[in-house]
């Protein structure tokens, strides 16, 4: 399949996290030109979590978009020349105030690539424990959630853990350790 050549970009708008413009672009089947939005921003990191007691640390908290509250694993955007492995760290210990010695990448997708250009970037923190006060912004009021791995399938079935990028996350986290496998029927 042949590329989609890109014409032309109308300014973009700030849209305080993103900055969204039209794009004209080629169709390579039919050779028409298409009007599409695009969103660009930053890269995201979250953190699938492990306690030193076993747990899995979650948030509950407020999303606008859909205007519920989710549960979710931390996370958020990567602050302007910070690499991944820093913005997971201080992810997690702004939001929760939990730091962990034990880090592992675990994987990337696009966040969402119907209309966004950027990932997010999945890590595991292994031993966590609470070790800081949270630091969150403005628009922020987390609840944390420690859940059980027997407690996540289930979670996740009955809908109360439904945010794609936690989802996301804790499959490639449960479907690359042997140990998980049983949980999803494999």
């Amino acid at each position: 399949m042949s590329h989609w050549k890109s014409l032309r970009k109308d300014t973009s708008i700030d849209l305080k996290l993103f900055d969204a413009y039209f794009e004209y672009l080629i169709n390579p089947r039919n050779k028409k030109e298409v009007k599409i939005v695009r969103l660009s921003g930053p890269d995201a990191c979250n953190v699938i979590t492990i306690t030193e007691d076993g747990r899995l640390l979650f948030v509950r908290q407020f999303r606008f978009g859909t205007n519920e509250y989710t549960l979710e694993v931390p996370g958020g955007l990567m602050e302007e020349g910070e690499d991944q492995l820093h913005s997971a760290k201080r992810e997690l210990v702004e939001e929760t105030g939990y730091t962990a010695p034990v880090w592992k990448y675990l994987s990337s997708v696009p966040s969402n690539p119907v209309y966004l250009d950027c990932y997010i970037h999945h890590w595991v923190a292994e031993g966590a424990g609470l070790t800081d006060a949270t630091k969150m912004d403005d628009a922020e009021d987390l609840e944390i959630v420690l859940l059980k791995v027997e407690e996540i399938v289930p979670a996740m079935r009955s809908g109360l853990i439904n945010h794609p990028h936690t989802i996301s996350a804790l499959m490639a986290y449960f479907l690359t350790d042997q140990n998980f496998r049983h949980f999803f029927q494999i």
